[in-house]
């Protein structure tokens, strides 16, 4: 596994690549620390490796390691690679929070839907995916287990149970972790408007949360 790390919008990012061909039932994450949820078309994925490499050498050349999030305890595997619409597809998402701590809604423009991919992904006892971000708005239904998000935006914890799905918007940095001790979380992403040959998650550099408290009505005396 090697990791293609480059600043973008003032965030540090890095882009984690598997090497050799990623394809339907190929693994694309394991163990902790290794990496993100795949991303490679399988004719791109050669060129694409070699090109992180050699960003990752010029990296330890310097000796400037790069402060970057990484998954632990958490795995993706590939039940459909990139595969192109044939036809003309858009959509508009409007994303609200349903608690008290919801604030504006998020709002994603998919002009173009581009590709998509479908993994299916799982956390151990306490697994995290570490802070990312998509290139496009990823549809996840939790088919077992918990999954605790938590969003830059307003670092609260919202957490998804079996048998629900959540919405995660384009270029919003967030974390997903299994708050249980004992039991797997497993889910079934979609990934819309992933550009071809593009990788399906960029992590980040950690975010040091202070939860927004939410706003109460004055009292009435």
């Amino acid at each position: 596994m090697t990791g293609n790390t480059r600043p973008s919008d003032g965030v540090l990012r890095r882009t984690i690549v598997k090497a050799g061909a990623v394809g339907a039932g190929a693994l694309v994450l394991g163990g902790a620390a290794t990496a993100s949820e795949g991303g490679l078309v399988p004719d791109q994925a050669s060129s694409s490796n070699e090109a992180a490499e050699e960003d990752a050498a010029g990296d330890e050349a310097s000796g400037d390691e790069p402060e970057v999030d990484e998954p632990v305890g958490f795995e993706g595997e590939v039940l459909a690679p990139h595969a192109p619409f044939l036809d003309d597809v858009t959509a508009t998402f409007h994303l609200t929070f349903a608690d008290e701590h919801d604030g504006d809604p998020i709002v994603v423009e998919l002009d173009d839907a581009s590709t998509t991919a479908v993994l299916e992904v799982r956390w151990e006892p306490g697994g995290t995916v570490g802070w990312h971000t998509h290139p496009g708005p990823v549809i996840v239904n939790i088919v077992d287990g918990e999954l605790e998000l938590v969003w830059e935006r307003d670092c609260v914890p919202r957490t998804y149970a079996a048998g629900e799905t959540f919405f995660d918007p384009s270029g919003e940095i967030h974390t997903a972790t299994n708050p249980s001790d004992t039991e797997e979380t497993v889910a079934y992403a979609t990934f819309l408007g992933v550009p071809d040959g593009a990788p399906l998650t960029e992590h980040v550099a950690p975010v040091e949360c202070n939860p927004i408290e939410p706003e109460l009505p004055p009292q009435v005396l």
